[in-house]
């Protein structure tokens, strides 16, 4: 008997021990998206969600470093219903992501009872800046940016910071809604304004929203206001890029295969709309496609057909292409150098000058192509979404 006591004894003690551990930092929510949204609301709390990769390396490090912590767990538990997800794994990590326009890992996402981002952050953090941040987040509370927008707030400055602060964390998605919304609440003026307008450049990537159909239909009045040459970069990378091309493949098993009938609907759409110098658009598809197929003489062959009376521009688009997408083939990629040579020897402009360089110098001396030799530049002709340049 006295044995048993003291067992059952020793397995309080430990199970006790377990739970004061466990309770020293965060203690995540188990239990589904709308399940903690509704246990927010019932304890009138805010929800912190850390969003994380297998693969994350920080991610790690903050589960192992950061949230065991007591000072953090003390917190986290007394202000917000936690909650982990998987942004890659399960329909519900992948909703969310998408609904929350999660692009990097780790991010961190606090979250009002009615479903508003308060505040987002990113990356590893010191305890003492994550409690800050988490601060920050219960002070901003209902008046954060995101709720301020869907309830109708519209003063100048407030949208350009809203805009500016999802630049600031590359949410591309978010910014062309906005934008969007903007465009059917005001018009066209947002194609003129110079914030907006960078904002648009950055992040607008689908032809067929309101805003992306206006502008086509607006570019020419446009040149007067951010210059013919950002004008077509931007009809260009909305309408031939490797993004665009990548829309056009099914996959059969593992095996990337171009839905031919999707692709002549696509360029059916670029006449239609009567894009400037739609048939070149056409063909840098196609050369896009030759190039992600490891068809490098055919694709050389199309610029050489394609090219022969190109602009400046033009020979720098296609040659930084070829830059990126060309690896370990220098024969080809010497064949290329002599575009940006021919374009850095015909009219232009500071920005194609600089580019011309930039890509010039890559092409002869890059070892790895896809990032670019030493002292390489981001490339202006291929943007990365999100991202300003």
């Amino acid at each position: 008997m006295k044995k048993i006591l003291w067992m059952l004894l020793l397995t309080v003690s430990c199970t006790g021990f377990v739970r004061a551990q466990e309770s020293e930092g965060i203690q995540f929510f188990h239990g589904t998206w709308e399940e903690a949204l509704q246990q927010a609301k019932k304890e009138g709390k805010m929800i912190f969600i850390d969003c994380y990769a297998d693969w994350c390396g920080p991610c790690a490090n903050m589960v192992k470093t950061i949230f065991p912590l007591k000072e953090v767990g003390d917190y986290f538990n007394r202000h917000f219903i936690n909650l982990k997800c998987n942004m890659e794994r399960g329909e519900e990590g992948i909703a969310l992501k998408k609904r929350f326009d999660v692009v990097s890992y780790p991010t961190y996402l606090f979250i009002t009872s009615e479903g508003y981002v308060a505040l987002r952050g990113a990356g590893f953090m010191q305890a003492d800046a994550f409690i800050a941040f988490a601060k920050k987040a219960v002070a901003t509370g209902k008046n954060g940016n995101e709720e301020r927008f869907a309830k109708g707030e519209r003063d100048e400055m407030f949208l350009k910071g809203y805009i500016n602060e999802m630049l600031s964390l590359h949410n591309a998605d978010g910014v062309e809604r906005v934008l969007n919304t903007l465009y059917e609440e005001q018009g066209n003026k947002i194609l003129r304004d110079k914030d907006y307008w960078e904002a648009f450049d950055c992040c607008a990537a689908d032809v067929n929203t309101p805003l992306s159909i206006a502008f086509v239909k607006e570019y020419k009045k446009l040149y007067k206001v951010h210059g013919e040459y950002a004008v077509l970069q931007k009809i260009r990378n909305l309408y031939a890029s490797i993004r665009c091309a990548l829309t056009l493949y099914d996959t059969q098993g593992r095996k990337e295969v171009v839905n031919e009938e999707r692709k002549q609907a696509y360029f059916d759409l670029m006449k239609e709309r009567k894009l400037p110098d739609y048939k070149v658009l056409q063909q840098e598809v196609d050369y896009i496609i030759l190039l992600r197929a490891g068809k490098y003489e055919e694709a050389y062959a199309l610029g050489e057909k394609s090219l022969a009376k190109a602009d400046a521009r033009e020979l720098c688009n296609w040659a930084t292409l070829g830059e990126r997408m060309v690896r370990k083939n220098k024969a080809i990629r010497e064949k290329m150098v002599v575009w940006v040579k021919r374009a850095l020897a015909l009219q232009h402009n500071e920005e194609i000058e600089e580019e011309g360089k930039s890509v010039l110098h890559d092409l002869e001396t890059s070892e790895n192509p896809f990032y670019g030799g030493k002292g390489s530049k981001g490339r202006s002709t291929i943007p990365i979404r999100g991202y300003r340049r």
